[in-house]
């Protein structure tokens, strides 16, 4: 396992990891999944690539924010950008997932300077145009606007309770997680309270019209964008990611069958895949073919 490192923020302190050497793939999970939902799709690339990933404030971070941080979805989607600049990274191709890809969508519009810094997007089954939160979340977020408290106590008891945890993992993953990752990506929200207040304080600010609002820098991103999307995820259907290809400039679509919206979980070697296919790296020593 990868040793953690703190990398410290505007917001507070992140926990993220590194490992090979190459140009940099930088991985950001979405709401209530860290680090570990790419580690399968690491696993197949840091022999290549430098592999980093970053876990974001959204239910499964180490540390809870302080008090008085800014976890509005604007907030957020500048976090993305400003991970960049603090790990001095040039030409990188940045990765992300759900809730992390609508926040990435977001930041396009966002004028920060580390824009500069991106070369390559790759998005897989996520948050677009109104759909942000989605539909079946909507309750949710209104919920966690209205009443926090009583929203982070909910979500909490929820994943105490394992038919409900079960429930929520199939809805996302039609694989499953094993014990680590359910370990990883739960523990921090039974251990503190105040993490799940990060969640809720997220969802509470997700409203459609941000990412309505720009969408007018998706047609203006003019680099490479590569669309991963499982074509069984009941949250972001395929027709959306249709969508969102047919707005970039310069995007690729490739399906996934039976992947619902964790495609790094479902079926990580065909993310791999693509994604080998899609960002240049040095020549390397003939060895095992991904399958």
């Amino acid at each position: 396992m990868l040793r953690m490192q703190v990398l410290e923020t505007r917001l507070g302190p992140l926990a993220w990891r590194s490992s090979g050497d190459g140009p940099p793939l930088v991985f950001f999970a979405g709401a209530l999944a860290g680090g570990e939902l790419w580690r399968d799709v690491v696993a197949a690339l840091d022999d290549r690539y430098r592999c980093i990933t970053v876990d974001l404030p959204l239910g499964s971070h180490a540390w809870a924010l302080p008090k008085g941080a800014d976890r509005s979805a604007g907030s957020l989607a500048r976090l993305l950008l400003d991970c960049l600049e603090l790990l001095e990274l040039h030409d990188a191709t940045l990765i992300a997932n759900d809730t992390a890809g609508g926040l990435l969508l977001l930041s396009l519009a966002s004028e920060h300077p580390a824009l500069q810094r991106v070369s390559r997007l790759v998005l897989t089954n996520c948050e677009s145009h109104d759909q942000f939160p989605p539909d079946a979340l909507r309750k949710a977020s209104a919920l966690s606007r209205r009443l926090p408290r009583l929203a982070r106590g909910l979500l909490r008891l929820q994943l105490r309770i394992p038919v409900i945890r079960r429930a929520v993992l199939k809805g996302v993953s039609a694989s499953g997680l094993d014990d680590h990752r359910v370990q990883s990506f739960y523990r921090p929200m039974r251990e503190d309270p105040n993490v799940a207040g990060d969640l809720i304080a997220a969802m509470a600010g997700f409203r459609p019209q941000l990412l309505l609002d720009a969408e007018k820098a998706i047609p203006e991103f003019d680099r490479p964008v590569l669309l991963v999307w499982g074509d069984s995820c009941d949250f972001f259907p395929m027709e959306q990611g249709e969508r969102l290809a047919a707005e970039f400039p310069s995007a690729s679509l490739v399906s996934v069958p039976g992947a619902k919206t964790w495609v790094p979980v479902d079926d990580p070697l065909a993310l791999a895949d693509a994604i080998v296919g899609f960002v240049p790296a040095p020549e390397r020593e003939p060895g095992p073919v991904l399958r």
